[in-house]
């Protein structure tokens, strides 16, 4: 360790001056240390014990900054329900943690040993998740699942304030905004943290408090007191810019699960601190302002208690906000870093990136910085989207007259000319053999989800002769094995087979009665509804061959491809054969017009006609367009300088068909402004 340097002139009436490097001065620190306090809640049933759904929640995981072994698990609180016995005003616990205590939800400390003593009017389980919840109001419901994050399990359980929905004859249940003071209302009614022994624990250095709240009724958090006993004084931390409540209740004031993380503390050096809550309120046709808490952290070392969030997606020109929130003992000190190394002059605790270029991703973190130590941040990812240009071979064209195409990508059938069987000529066909590697694949989209539709196509093929389930001609796998949206060739019989999802004992599923697999040309047409009501229709050469009502409704599992000649799912295998004209109809078609595609070919019903594979040429060579913004636009152009005009339908992933007016393409988006922590939480 270096030693002090002191002025060689000293004077008895003098102060001594002397000054200490900051490696000298950390190196002298043996308290610096974090501790995480969590209030948990016992949620009780009838016979008065805990319901695991909604009770304890321990964390498990780092939360706000704070490893899971940094927290304090502490006593659970009854909620005053059911087999909760209650009396007014509410409950008081106390627990001591020590350097020892390892057991009951509980951590050893670093050093020292804290009293800690509580007072709520009740604890209960709040459904707010902070950013692991969907925006706006980042909710959940229901018990808490197997958490995304540790910030979820603190969030989950909280102390009621006694004035915004107490367990029955609580206080403040008799009329809104009771005054405080009132039998209604006592004074002590909202929590009250009591901790001794600081000193203990930060035996050479001062520490900071932050708090986070969570709640059933929320519609504002209050601010909180963080009061140094042994010198008389206060401060206050605020809840700034908490998200919106997720109004539930349809009370006349606004109110419902919500929550967020507070500012932090001025810095304290004491032995003894209380929390506690400022009043509460709900206010008949206004507000909820709850007060109310979940957890809270004391440290003298730096801690980032919310970390930049991810922007999964920008795009060119955005303008993005990085922003966490850090506490500990100031000064911080900040530097932001870019794949691991220091952003030059990045030194404020945000950090701003205007008009996003392809340049402007990465993965960002940021080191904060105090006499006591340094925390790092979670690394936040930047994606800045892109027009990618992905070479395909072996496109097959989609020829429907009216809407968005669905082309498919070949990945093995040959094509044909022509083929006869002596009796009927098919032109265009494509030929696939018995392997998973020969089939075509078209991707999912919206016009090919409805619940009703139509698949027909001409197929010539021998009996299937391959052991197993059958052989798949169309199918929309799942996900889940043998539960698929299938067409298929039985084993040996020359008939078809059908499956609809969602019928573990195969009450959507039959057996054609005549036969299509003799090598002769037949045309085949499917047509479903997906209702309980509804049912599935097999046409073979323009006539009804078998029909079978639902015994259960079912529906697609959307985003999973249109799978020709083969089936992404083992149980079946691929199609031996040849295949010509096949359609995708999103509606439902009647016996006349699949008579009529079968006898004339003509399209029918234009409208709903969503794809058609003719295979009236080979496959082609050409490209496929993705993006990942949802919002930008695809346009086109016959040259350079335009006229760009909007790709009707185009979303990602876009195959380019060949086209006149269509040789050139750009991405089209309207800037944003993003913000990676749009709120204090």
């Amino acid at each position: 360790m270096k030693k002090l340097r002191c002025s060689s002139r000293i004077s008895l009436n003098k102060k001594i001056a002397c000054t200490v490097s900051a490696a000298a001065l950390m190196l002298g620190v043996s308290s610096a240390a974090t501790v995480g306090l969590h209030f948990q809640v016992s949620y009780c049933t009838g016979a008065g014990l805990p319901d695991a759904g909604y009770s304890g929640f321990p964390v498990t995981l780092t939360a706000f900054g704070v490893e899971s072994n940094g927290w304090e698990n502490l006593l659970m609180m009854d909620t005053g329900y059911n087999g909760c016995s209650w009396t007014s005003p509410g409950y008081t616990l106390n627990e001591v943690i020590t350097t020892d205590t390892s057991t009951n939800g509980l951590n050893p400390l670093p050093n020292g040993s804290l009293n800690v003593t509580w007072f709520g009017n009740a604890a209960n389980f709040d459904p707010f998740y902070g950013y692991a919840g969907s925006p706006p109001y980042y909710t959940g419901g229901g018990a808490l699942p197997a958490s995304a994050t540790g910030e979820q399990e603190i969030y989950a359980s909280f102390l009621r304030d006694g004035i915004n929905f107490g367990p029955n004859g609580s206080a403040g249940t008799t009329g809104p905004n009771q005054p405080y003071g009132s039998a209604d209302n006592p004074l002590e009614a909202y929590y009250n943290v009591d901790i001794t022994g600081l000193k203990s624990l930060f035996t050479n250095s001062p520490f900071v408090v932050e708090l986070m709240a969570s709640g059933d009724s929320i519609n504002m958090l209050t601010n909180a007191y963080v009061i140094d006993v042994t010198d008389s004084l206060s401060n206050s931390v605020s809840y700034a810019n908490k998200p919106p409540a997720a109004d539930t209740e349809g009370t006349a004031y606004t109110q419902g699960a919500s929550g967020g993380l507070s500012t932090g503390s001025a810095a304290l050096n004491t032995d003894h601190i209380k929390i506690i809550s400022a009043p509460p309120q709900h206010v008949e046709g206004g507000f909820n302002h709850a007060g109310t808490i979940c957890g809270f952290i004391i440290t003298d070392k730096p801690v980032v208690s919310m970390y930049p969030q991810t922007i999964r997606v920008a795009g060119p020109g955005d303008s993005i906000l990085l922003n966490p929130y850090a506490i500990g003992v100031p000064p911080l000190s900040y530097q932001w870093r870019l794949n691991g190394a220091n952003i030059a002059n990045a030194t404020n605790s945000s950090y701003a990136i205007s008009n996003v270029n392809l340049t402007s991703g990465g993965s960002f973190d940021l080191v904060v910085t105090n006499v006591y130590g340094a925390a790092t941040s979670k690394v936040s990812t930047v994606t800045v989207d892109r027009l990618t240009q992905i070479p395909a071979s072996d496109l097959v064209f989609d020829s429907n007259p009216t809407n968005a195409q669905n082309d498919g990508v070949d990945m093995g059938a040959t094509w044909e000319g022509s083929n006869s069987d002596g009796t009927i000529t098919r032109t265009g066909v494509m030929s696939f053999v018995a392997a998973d590697t020969n089939g075509i694949t078209v991707a999912d989209s919206t016009n090919l989800d409805g619940p009703t539709g139509t698949v027909t196509f001409w197929m010539r093929a021998p009996v299937n002769a391959s052991a197993g389930t059958g052989a798949s001609i169309f199918c929309r796998a799942s996900g889940t094995v043998g539960d698929d949206f299938v067409l298929y060739q039985n084993s040996g019989s020359g008939t078809l087979g059908f499956g609809a999802p969602g019928s573990p004992s195969s009450e959507n599923a039959f057996d054609s009665i005549g036969v299509a697999s003799d090598n002769t040309w037949h045309f085949v047409a499917l047509a479903f509804d997906q209702s309980a009501s509804g049912g599935v229709a097999l046409y073979l050469d323009g006539k009804v061959d078998t029909t079978n009502a639902n015994g259960a409704s079912w529906s697609w599992t959307t985003g999973q491809p249109l799978e020709i000649g083969y089936s992404s799912d083992s149980t079946w295998t691929a199609y031996n054969g040849l295949l010509n004209d096949v359609r995708y109809y999103s509606t439902n078609l009647t016996a006349s017009q699949i008579s009529t595609i079968y006898t004339t070919g003509a399209a029918v019903d234009t409208k709903d006609l969503q794809m058609q594979l003719d295979f009236t040429a080979p496959p082609e060579n050409g490209f496929i367009l993705s993006w990942l913004e949802s919002s930008a636009v695809l346009q086109s152009a016959p040259s350079l300088l335009g006229p760009w005009t909007d790709v009707t339908g185009a979303t990602s992933p876009y195959t380019i068909v060949p086209a006149a007016a269509q040789q050139f393409f750009r991405y089209h988006y309207t800037p944003r402004s993003l913000v990676s922590n749009p709120y204090l939480m």
